[in-house]
């Protein structure tokens, strides 16, 4: 039994084993925060210092500059070269669904990118102490080469020097409201506790477990307006501490108790749709959360589990941490499912007095993508993990339900330099790209290619997981049809839904797209016959082929 623990161990511990090809895309970016696979298979970055939202040809590298936000955006008020700069400056980036679509009509309705940024420098109080900054979420209209047309959803965002997090996505899914205009699609932002309690920042007020600031928290808020007065227009009201009576922070607050998650990915595990998130903490127990509505994640009481490790220590702004206790007297309190990595109680004395963070066991997560896809052996289900402390990425194993891990981590692209700021699986589930900061060891301002170069499983043949069971996504009527096919979607899938119509001879005839559930094929016209639908999810992936009959 025990060999085989340690067996067990060695391969959970292990590194890379599959092969891969790598290569760089473009070097010299002044920091690439956010990397997006955008429409037409580019790559959208921001750059954090420049202000740069810029589009990437993949396969030559090429650089369009689509909007300059220090030349248009005559609110920020500080420059490149100013002292005491925030942390991140232009940070989160998010593509509205409609601009995957190929449908032009669905593309031209909602032309929409929003952008997460700092921008104004307000007071530097004392001597040597963090400036007070605000940092806003704005949409702009994407046409052609050019982002105009600014719309500011919030713009009384905490920031500071550190921890401003930054991290922006899309809900998978329209999620439902009390009208159509309440029904839309979400965004879902994160904010850092500003780093109180350390470094420039001693003696800032720690926010995270006070709902009505924004401070420490996951921010949801719609992406158009609702048609509600004011601000509440941007306000979901079913935000899980919303009050219509008078707007404050608390109504944009989706979740509570965060130090600093620059990492924020939705995934779809057999069916359900999870939000992750990643979570820098001090110096042990960095967090890998699921994100629920109205509930606490710990922060500054709680480092990671409810284990008592840093019982007795400063953690944040509170002094003296005794993790059970708040963690007994709080039920919306949420653990982590996994950290990497914890130091026992018995280790955090000397942990404690170790200056060296390279030497702590945190790893400074910056950000997580969720791979779900059947093409790597072993892959399906799996988040990977950027650090900032060493070159190479984690890829942890979630089990079936979604709702935990399975195993440990396993590094991968290791060498080529640290400061990794941001991994994006590409939607074949065969390409990685990894963006490093300007001031990594190696591959400084890069954005790198790794292509995996193995055996690629078909659809439905993950021996690591099992395989997954698509074969009741959706329903089709009438069959045998004779105008209009219609096509409903039993569970939710990634959006957009892409539908295929193949004749008997395997020649496509027609497609459609949509994003939502329901929607039809206008098939009038056709010979009668035999037909086959293939169904494909906004991962570009085939979920469900179904044979129709077609009737004059």
């Amino acid at each position: 039994m025990l060999c085989l623990l340690l067996i067990l161990i060695s391969i959970y511990t292990s590194a890379q084993t599959e092969p891969f090809t790598k290569r760089t895309v473009l070097s010299g970016l002044n920091s690439a925060w956010e990397v997006l696979y955008g429409p037409n298979d580019s790559l959208w970055v921001t750059e954090n210092k420049s202000y740069l939202i810029s589009r990437i040809n993949i396969a030559t590298g090429a650089k369009t500059v689509l909007l300059d936000l220090r030349a248009t955006d005559g609110t920020i008020n500080f420059t490149a070269a100013s002292p005491n700069q925030p942390q991140g400056g232009l940070m989160g980036l998010a593509i509205h669904p409609n601009l995957y679509s190929t449908d032009a009509a669905v593309r031209a309705a909602k032309p929409w990118v929003y952008a997460a940024y700092v921008y104004n420098k307000g007071s530097c109080p004392g001597t040597n102490t963090s400036c007070i900054y605000t940092t806003k979420i704005v949409r702009f209209t994407y046409s052609g080469n050019t982002l105009s047309s600014p719309v500011t959803i919030l713009n009384t965002i905490p920031g500071s020097s550190d921890h401003n997090s930054g991290r922006l996505v899309f809900s998978p899914v329209i999620e439902p409201g009390a009208d159509a205009a309440h029904t839309q699609y979400r965004l879902y932002y994160t904010v850092g506790d500003m780093g109180a309690g350390q470094f420039l920042n001693t003696t800032r007020t720690e926010n995270a477990q006070n709902a009505d600031v924004m401070e420490g928290k996951v921010l949801r808020l719609n992406s158009e307006s609702d048609g509600d007065p004011g601000q509440d227009a941007w306000i979901p009201n079913d935000n899980p501490f919303f009050e219509a009576s008078a707007i404050t922070p608390q109504d944009y607050v989706y979740s509570l108790g965060h130090r600093n998650a620059q990492g924020l990915v939705w995934g779809n595990v057999s069916g359900t749709d999870f939000l992750y998130s990643t979570e820098q903490m001090d110096r042990t127990d960095d967090e890998i959360n699921i994100i629920e509505a109205g509930k606490n994640y710990g922060w500054d009481q709680v480092s990671g589990y409810c284990d008592n490790n840093v019982n007795g220590y400063k953690i944040g702004q509170n002094t003296s941490a005794n993790e059970n206790a708040f963690c007994s007297a709080t039920p919306t309190h949420r653990e982590p499912v996994f950290t990497t990595f914890t130091e026992t109680a018995a280790n955090m004395p000397a942990l404690m007095a170790q200056s060296n963070n390279a030497l702590w066991p945190t790893i400074a997560s910056s950000s997580v993508d969720f791979y779900g896809q059947n093409k790597i052996p072993g892959w399906n289900y799996s988040l990977l993990i950027s650090p900032l402390k060493h070159d190479k990425v984690y890829r942890v194993r979630l089990n079936s339900a979604g709702t935990d891990v399975a195993g440990d981590t396993i590094s991968y692209f290791r060498g080529d330099g640290n400061r990794v700021r941001r991994i994006r699986v590409s939607p074949d589930g065969l390409k990685f790209y990894v963006a490093r900061d300007a001031g990594a060891t190696l591959n400084g301002g890069a954005i790198m290619e790794y292509t995996y170069a193995g055996v690629i499983l078909s659809l439905n043949q993950d021996p690591g997981a099992g395989p997954v069971r698509v074969a009741d996504m959706i329903s089709i009527y009438p069959n045998p049809v004779r105008d209009i096919l219609q096509i409903h979607g039993k569970r939710e899938l990634r959006k957009p839904l892409l539908a295929q119509v193949y004749d008997i001879n395997g020649r496509k005839l027609r497609e459609a797209s949509s994003f939502r559930n329901d929607f039809s094929v206008n098939v009038s016209g056709w010979p009668a016959g035999t037909y086959m639908l293939k169904l494909y999810n906004g991962n570009n992936m085939e979920v469900q082929v179904v044979k129709f009959i077609k009737v004059n």
